[in-house]
């Protein structure tokens, strides 16, 4: 007689669980805020500042906004500045001088106007031609003036930004340059310091497939993990959802900006973040795995 086999079937028990309904992704976590400190003149870097603790700037250190990050060697804007006031100076002596033989020029063409009967014609425009003169020659030397002390306003600005401060009250992420290095200033300011406002608060910079986007929505519930910290499980907020989409082989991803709380300054930027998007939630779901 011929043997009959039978079915063999994985069996569970159906259980009451809550269940969420999620979609993956992967991201990045980045600081809210980032400001890119640079150099508006050229020079080498002679010094650091101080932070909060006393010690030279450098990477993670807590700043004030105001406070010195980096001196830039001032010795070439500082001459600058003294030439310029310098010519500022003779600049007012032969406004003086000018002035003082404009009032000359006028009180001899005054002097000579009601002796105009007895005085040759030419005496007469020869007074009056000196006044003129005399006249522009003030005028001249205004302008001088004028652009001299531009001149020196814009020197005592280059040596102002030979000081690099801090624009915020925040944290050092980069420190990009070394005391003795030379930095110089075209047409992009060279970049300084990578400093961030808050790391309190941080963002997840979450690549979505174009697939799923459409169930992403501002305000919606995330979870994510992190491998530095397994077993932690961290929540946030989509923010929003950038509209410049990129396509890597034909794939089209969409970046959507998490926000999250970050109290205990546990989580570093850059960390790479495996993020789920809550869609739904069941409480109280009959389950069974998959495998049953």
């Amino acid at each position: 007689g011929g043997s009959t086999e039978k079915a063999a079937y994985r069996t569970k028990p159906l259980e009451e669980k809550n269940l969420v309904v999620s979609i993956a992704a992967s991201g990045t976590l980045e600081p809210e805020e980032v400001i890119d400190v640079g150099a508006q003149v050229a020079g080498q870097i002679v010094s650091f500042g101080t932070d909060s603790t006393g010690q030279p700037v450098d990477f993670r250190s807590q700043v004030k906004r105001g406070d010195i990050l980096a001196q830039i060697d001032s010795s070439v804007y500082t001459i600058d500045v003294a030439q310029a006031t310098a010519e500022l100076k003779t600049a007012e002596a032969e406004l003086k001088q000018a002035r003082a033989k404009f009032l000359q020029a006028e009180r001899d063409w005054k002097r000579a106007e009601p002796l105009s009967s007895a005085l040759a014609k030419t005496s007469i425009d020869n007074y009056e031609a000196t006044y003129r003169v005399a006249e522009a020659a003030v005028a001249v030397a205004e302008a001088k003036i004028a652009q001299t002390q531009a001149r020196l306003d814009k020197a005592k600005r280059s040596l102002e930004y030979t000081t690099i401060r801090s624009p915020i009250d925040g944290v050092v992420i980069d420190r990009r340059v070394n005391i003795g290095q030379t930095v110089v200033a075209s047409l992009n300011a060279p970049s300084l310091f990578l400093m961030a406002k808050d790391l309190r608060r941080m963002e997840v910079w979450v690549s979505v497939n174009e697939a799923d986007i459409g169930s992403i929505r501002p305000g919606q519930e995330v979870t994510f993990t992190v491998d530095a910290f397994p077993g932690r499980e961290f929540t946030g907020l989509v923010k929003k959802t950038r509209l410049n989409a990129t396509m890597t082989q034909n794939v089209v991803t969409y970046l959507v900006e998490v926000s999250t709380e970050n109290p205990d300054a546990t989580l570093l930027p850059c960390l790479t973040a495996n993020v789920k998007f809550v869609l739904d939630r069941l409480d109280i779901a009959l389950v069974v795995p998959n495998a049953a």
